[in-house]
């Protein structure tokens, strides 16, 4: 970042479920934003919704009560109802740090001036014009921003998909020219594969943008890869870092990737379902998040829009066969793959130069992840 001084430069501090959830947690983060915010930061707070499943504001709460209505849910229905648990959080944390001697202003998506496509559900972000949130900065007030959120031109709500929040901060940390995007979760940074499936992964200090955005695209929850799409043309530096703790996290730079570099993660997408063509077709342009194998075989994530999506592409193909339990675990490195190993029960499926990517059964996910992680990673 360029042309700031240190008493006025922008910090966007992006604060996941787990984050907001209860009243302990939020200390923490209130703890973290008053920091910036006493070193003369401008801070920009985007916030998730409160909570996991069962909370009565997280997101999927709001998803069951309608699921429970009857399937298949409208997508422009669902998106209006699951924005409801960000802009909630927004206005709630708004009021706590103005009550802790932090003024601050909340915000939805639309008031933040992010402009989506039409797409319910995994809309994207076409432009943002942030100049409200400029003001309130530029007020000595902290904006606090509804995450995972946006609205089309007509003022539609549209939500960013799973992760969506991650995207909202780095967005509007490139369009505020921010000095860096800190993204809280309740783990110490980025580890180089999922910790709840190898509990010996070990937290990276630092990773390449490349390489992170190949372990997003490939599955990794860490971060929404468009969110790390979104720090690319401005080089917005972003680091992950845990609410409950003052670890230094992990920083995504923007270098370029390192021939000699050995770092080796594991990334893997669950919860799919095998969809199948009868013939050939461009299935992807009428359903974008569909995860091309071969010329008929596609995978798509079995969520509740997966009905939906099923029906479009019915309609535009005919038949579309549906076979749920699958998952790919991808091996991605710095620089480009080394020759691929056999798995049991797994096909290699074709990915970019620097992911070697199986295909397989969910049940065999588990297994398949200690394979790989023994020979790539725990040599």
């Amino acid at each position: 970042m360029t042309g700031r001084g240190s008493d006025d430069s922008i910090i966007v501090m992006k604060f996941g479920g787990t984050s907001v959830q209860t009243e302990e947690s939020r200390r923490h983060v209130i703890k973290h934003i008053r920091r910036n915010v006493e070193s003369g930061k401008q801070v920009v707070a985007v916030v998730s919704a409160m909570g996991r499943k069962g909370d009565p504001y997280a997101t999927d709460t709001l998803i069951s009560l309608l699921k429970d209505a009857g399937e298949p849910v409208n997508p422009a229905e669902l998106d209006s109802v699951m924005s409801i648990g960000e802009r909630f959080s927004a206005a709630f944390f708004s009021h706590l740090l103005t009550m802790n001697g932090l003024p601050a202003a909340a915000f939805t998506g639309r008031q933040a001036g992010i402009l989506t496509d039409d797409n319910p559900g995994n809309a994207e972000i076409l432009d943002i014009n942030p100049s409200r949130v400029s003001k309130a900065l530029s007020e000595g007030k902290t904006a606090v921003v509804a995450g995972f959120q946006g609205a089309t031109s007509k003022g539609d709500v549209r939500t960013l998909g799973r992760g969506g929040s991650d995207t909202s901060a780095v967005a509007l940390g490139s369009a505020l020219n921010a000095e860096v995007v800190e993204i809280y979760s309740d783990v110490d940074g980025i580890a180089n594969c999922d910790p709840r499936q190898i509990p010996e992964a070990v937290f990276m200090d630092s990773v390449s943008a490349t390489q992170i955005l190949s372990m997003a695209d490939q599955g990794s929850k860490v971060l929404n890869p468009r969110a790390v799409k979104a720090s690319l043309k401005t080089k917005t530096k972003i680091v992950a870092r845990n609410t409950f703790s003052d670890s230094s996290g992990t920083a995504i730079l923007h270098n370029s990737p390192d021939e000699q570099s050995d770092q080796v993660t594991l990334a893997h997408r669950d919860e799919l379902a095998l969809t199948e063509f009868e013939d050939k077709t461009d299935a992807q342009k009428i359903v974008p998040e569909l995860i091309r194998i071969d010329n008929l075989r596609f995978l798509l994530k079995n969520d509740v829009y997966l009905e939906s999506r099923l029906e479009e592409l019915r309609n535009s193909f005919g038949t579309v066969k549906k076979n749920p339990g699958w998952a790919t675990v991808s091996v991605v490195f710095d620089k480009p793959a080394p020759q691929s190993i056999k798995i049991p029960d797994a096909e290699i499926i074709q990915s970019s130069e620097n992911v070697i990517c199986y295909l397989l059964k969910e049940v065999n996910l588990s297994a398949s992840l200690r394979i790989l992680y023994n020979h790539y990673i725990q040599q």
